[in-house]
């Protein structure tokens, strides 16, 4: 046995009112052969208008043809309870099928029923133009939404880098601000302290006594001995508070030198004749004085 293949064409379905005019429609619409002239079949006729009943038989019809004295009270309810975006909704008009002495006439009723299906047609392939645009939107919108989805998750993912990247970035802060806190803690009284400024030892010398630094290491040896306060000397600098005080210090060497030279020779003879005029105490905490004679030693 052959399979019917309904997919290809409209399905129709009628609605009437009882089972007499529910047989005339079967029989008209055998007659007018819609399927094979239209591509149409008609499914199902169903002879009640109680509405549990006409929705569950109407339900994926195309096309529904509901029977009636024009668009009336039931008409209007079936319509608004069975009106879909997918189907189309037509009138049956019992009006166009009744004769003067109130019988129906068989050929008007398959003319109704012919003229019917075929406005529905018209309205319902209509329906479908509008039905295909729609689709073609949706598919658009559908596209544009998997590449905004696309979109949204490739910026998930950045998200994902960059919040990792921030944490990163925030240890580094923390850890940044927490040698910040032990700098600040350990210098943070450094305004408090004399800070000494550094002259080049020849440069000073040189604009001071206008004359050639000749013995810096006597210089050198002579601060580290006397160690004053804020004074520090080598390496052919000289660090003091101040450039005042820094040639205050040289002045005082400077005068300690010339001294020293201008009276070497007598500076010894009166040592010698002090050590041969007293005879030392033998005593093993002797300090050694710090005379000049030995100061540069």
């Amino acid at each position: 046995m052959e399979t019917e293949n309904h997919e290809s064409k409209i399905d129709v379905r009628i609605i009437v009112g009882g089972l007499d005019i529910a047989q005339l429609v079967s029989k008209a619409v055998n007659n007018i052969q819609l399927e094979n002239d239209y591509n149409i079949i008609v499914s199902s006729i169903i002879p009640t208008v109680e509405l549990p009943i006409v929705k569950k038989v109407a339900s994926g019809a195309d096309i529904l043809l509901i029977g009636g004295y024009g668009q009336d009270e039931t008409y209007n309810i079936l319509f608004n309870e069975l009106k879909t975006d997918f189907n189309h909704i037509g009138l049956f008009d019992y009006n166009s099928v009744i004769v003067e002495d109130g019988s129906i006439d068989f050929k008007l009723a398959e003319k109704e029923i012919l003229n019917s299906i075929i406005k529905s047609t018209l309205s319902y392939s209509l329906n479908l133009i509008n039905i295909h645009t729609l689709e073609n939107k949706l598919m658009k919108v559908t596209h544009n939404y998997n590449s905004l989805l696309d979109d949204y998750n490739q910026l998930i993912k950045e998200q994902e880098v960059l919040t990792r990247e921030n944490k990163e970035l925030r240890e580094d802060l923390d850890e940044v601000k927490s040698d910040y806190s032990a700098f600040k803690l350990r210098y943070e009284d450094i305004y408090s302290k004399e800070i000494l400024e550094i002259f080049n030892l020849n440069d000073l010398w040189q604009d001071t006594f206008r004359q050639d630094l000749a013995d810096e290491e006597r210089i050198v040896i002579a601060t580290n001995r006397f160690k004053p306060d804020n004074i520090i000397v080598g390496q052919g600098f000289i660090a003091a508070q101040s450039k005042q005080k820094a040639v205050e210090w040289l002045n005082i060497v400077r005068t300690a030198l010339i001294f020293v030279e201008d009276n070497e020779e007598d500076l010894k003879r009166e040592l010698n004749s002090d050590r041969e005029n007293k005879v030392p105490e033998v005593n093993d905490e002797y300090e050694i004085p710090n005379t000049f004679e030995n100061f540069w030693e």
